[in-house]
C-alpha cells in the first residue's frame, strides 16, 4: 500500500515555540496582545500551524494517560508537568473531529473570553456554516438544537452566565432546552431574541431586518441599538403563531396562519413554498439553493407577488415558472441569472 507523506521543516526553535504556546494557552485566557502575537506567529511560517497541531495533540493525549503507582523502592521519574491536568485543548481537538486542525480551533477559542469545556455543557465557542443548497442540524452541548438553513452562518458563544448564539447570516430554527437560570439568546444584527425553553425560527434578511416566528412557548424580542436603550424600550413578548419583523426603525407584529407557519419550514422537506410573496424575498430564499445566484435586472420587479411550491433541487423549474406564469425573462450572465420583464410580442 502506498502512503503519501508530507514532510515539513522542523527546527528546535519552532518546536519550543509551539510547546510554549500550548502551555500558555492551557494556563489561562490570552490577553489581546498575546492573541495578536499568536496570530502573527501562526502566519509567519506555514509550518507553525502544523507544529501547533502536533504539540496540542500530544498535550491532549498526555492529559488522558494513566501511570501506574511507583513502588516504594523504585526511583521516581518526574512526569511531564501537564500530565494529570485536563488541558483546554482536549475539548478543542475533540470538538473539531473531522476537521483535524487544532490550530484552527485555537483561533475560534481565542475569540472567547472563557475557557471551553464539555464536562457540563456550560461553555462553548464555535462557528458553523452551511453551504449553498446544504441545510443541516447543529446540536448544542446544553441539549438545545439548531437547524440551519442553507447558506447560513451561526456563531455559538456559551458562557456560565448565558447561552448566546449569533446568526450572522441566513436562517435557523431553534429548539431550546429549558434552563431558567441561563436564558438562551439569539442575536441577529441589533435584534436579540431571548427564550428559556421554546421553538422558534429566526431569519436574518439581506436588508438587515430580522424576522422571528414562534412555534412553541414564548420569546422576548429586544433591540440592542442605542436608540432603543435611550428610550428604555421594553421587550416585546411573542407567543405561538406570532411573527415579528425587526427593521431599522420599527418592529412589526403579526399573527400567522397555520399554513404560513408551515410554508416557512418547507425547506426542511426540500421544498420552497410561496404565497403572494414579494419576488425580492422569494429570491433571497431561492438563492440559498442556487449555485448560480438569481438577481433582479429591474428594481420595479421587487414587489411582484409570486406563489407556488418548488423543489430546492430544481431551480430551473422556478425560473421557467417565472417566465411562463409571471411574464418575466431569465437570461444567463457571466456569474448569475438576471430577471427582467419580457418584451411584448
Amino acid at each position: 500500500m502506498t502512503r503519501n507523506v508530507m514532510n515539513f521543516e522542523r527546527t528546535p526553535q519552532a518546536e519550543e515555540q509551539a510547546r510554549s504556546w500550548v502551555v500558555r494557552i492551557d494556563a489561562s485566557p490570552l490577553g489581546a496582545e498575546e492573541r495578536q502575537q499568536l496570530h502573527e506567529w501562526l502566519a509567519e511560517d506555514p509550518n507553525h500551524p502544523r507544529l501547533l497541531d502536533e504539540h496540542a495533540l500530544l498535550w491532549a493525549t498526555a492529559s488522558r494517560a494513566r501511570f501506574p503507582a511507583a513502588e516504594p523502592s523504585a526511583t521516581r521519574v518526574a512526569a511531564p508537568s501537564f500530565v494529570g491536568s485536563r488541558p483546554r485543548w482536549a475539548w478543542v481537538f475533540g470538538a473539531l473531529g473531522g476537521l483535524g486542525s487544532v490550530a484552527l480551533a485555537s483561533l475560534l477559542w481565542l475569540n472567547s473570553p472563557w475557557s471551553p469545556s464539555v464536562e457540563d455543557g456550560r461553555s462553548m465557542a464555535a462557528t458553523y456554516k452551511t453551504a449553498v443548497g446544504e441545510p443541516r442540524p447543529v446540536p448544542l452541548p446544553d441539549g438545545s438544537r439548531t437547524e440551519l438553513n442553507a447558506a447560513s452562518t451561526l456563531r455559538v458563544a456559551y458562557s456560565p452566565e448565558r447561552r448566546r448564539v449569533v446568526l450572522e447570516r441566513g436562517e435557523g430554527l431553534f429548539e431550546v432546552a429549558k434552563d431558567r437560570s441561563r436564558p438562551f439568546e439569539v442575536v441577529a444584527g441589533d435584534t436579540v431574541v431571548r427564550a428559556v425553553g421554546t421553538r422558534f425560527l429566526v431569519q436574518r434578511h439581506a436588508n438587515g431586518s430580522a424576522e422571528i416566528t414562534v412555534y412553541e412557548g414564548v420569546v422576548e424580542v429586544t433591540r440592542a441599538n442605542a436608540v432603543a436603550a435611550r428610550n428604555g424600550a421594553q421587550p416585546l413578548r411573542l407567543g405561538v403563531g406570532q411573527v415579528a419583523v425587526s427593521a431599522e426603525r420599527h418592529v412589526l407584529l403579526a399573527q400567522a396562519e397555520p399554513q404560513a407557519m408551515g410554508r416557512k419550514l418547507a425547506w426542511q422537506q426540500g421544498r420552497l413554498e410561496f404565497d403572494r410573496t414579494p419576488l425580492a424575498e422569494a429570491l433571497e430564499e431561492v438563492n440559498r439553493y442556487s449555485l448560480v445566484p438569481i438577481r433582479l435586472g429591474d428594481a420595479t420587479l421587487r414587489e411582484v407577488l409570486v406563489s407556488g411550491a418548488f423543489s430546492t433541487q430544481d431551480i430551473p423549474v422556478f425560473l421557467r415558472s417565472l417566465e411562463q406564469g409571471f411574464g418575466l425573462r431569465a437570461e444567463r450572465s457571466a456569474d448569475s441569472w438576471v430577471l427582467s420583464r419580457a418584451e411584448p410580442r
